[in-house]
């Protein structure tokens, strides 16, 4: 080897170093802007993610509270549910209740009315009573008279 080959390969291998220097440098820079960019989409993918996840906790507690309002909507509707289908059954009782006494206020209505035909008849035979005892009475007044003035016996006819 020569020197003027010697200081070419020298020459040489000094601007490799640098040509590989310069293509370090400029990957080392690619890369480093890459990565500040990832870095950048990944601060604002995880802002994002962190309000995504607060608002999924929020909507989550919304949830328990909707659940647990539906719940006791559920209950108070079954409860109510079962207070109504009592209610039903008591209006049924209730309504047989007053068929039935409807019944018997016709019942006894009907039996009034007959008591009250009754009443009349017998009010009617009492004044036939009371007028029969009447004219009896005219008619013994009268024999009364008949005997005393016929001197038929001397018997006092009151």
């Amino acid at each position: 080897m020569t020197p003027g080959m010697k200081h070419n390969v020298n020459f040489g291998l000094l601007i490799l170093i640098i040509a590989i220097l310069f293509s370090f440098s400029g990957a080392v820079v690619y890369y480093q802007t890459t990565f500040k960019d990832l870095s950048s989409e990944y601060k604002t993918k995880m802002s994002e993610l962190q309000k995504v996840t607060s608002t999924l906790l929020e909507k989550k507690a919304e949830l328990a509270e909707t659940s647990a309002k539906q719940e006791s909507l559920t209950e108070k509707y079954t409860g109510i549910r079962e207070e109504k289908e009592e209610l039903e059954d008591d209006i049924d009782t209730l309504e047989d209740q007053l068929a039935s006494k409807k019944a018997e206020l016709l019942d006894t209505k009907e039996e009034l009315r007959i008591s009250q035909d009754q009443v009349l008849v017998l009010q009617s035979d009492i004044e036939d009573y009371k007028n029969d005892i009447a004219r009896y009475r005219d008619d013994v007044d009268n024999l009364c008279a008949y005997i005393v003035s016929e001197s038929l016996s001397h018997a006092d006819c009151d």
